[in-house]
C-alpha cells in the first residue's frame, strides 16, 4: 500500500484531542487519522448503500414484488426454517 501526504485544517481542541489519544494508545497520530477517515468513508459508503436500498423499496412495484416473495417463502418453507 501506497502512502500520500495531505494537510488539513481542524480545530486545535480537536488535534489536542486526537494526539493526547494516540499518545495514550501509543500509535502514531497518522495511523489514528488514517484509521478514522477510513471507518468514516466506509461509513459513508453503508450509508448510501441503505439510502439506495430505500430507494427501490419506496417503488411500489419493488415492494410487492419483495412481499409476494416473502409470502412465496413462508408458504413453502417449514416454520422452523424461516429466518424470522
Amino acid at each position: 500500500m501506497g502512502y500520500s501526504k495531505m494537510s488539513v485544517t481542524i480545530p486545535k481542541e480537536i488535534y489536542e484531542e486526537i494526539k493526547e489519544v494516540a499518545s495514550r494508545k501509543k500509535i502514531k497520530l497518522s495511523h489514528l487519522v488514517a484509521d478514522a477517515l477510513a471507518e468514516k468513508a466506509r461509513k459513508i459508503r453503508e450509508e448510501t448503500f441503505v439510502e439506495q436500498i430505500n430507494r427501490a423499496f419506496e417503488n411500489p412495484e419493488v415492494a410487492g414484488e419483495q412481499k409476494r416473495m416473502a409470502e412465496t417463502i413462508a408458504e413453502n418453507t417449514p416454520a422452523e426454517e424461516l429466518p424470522w
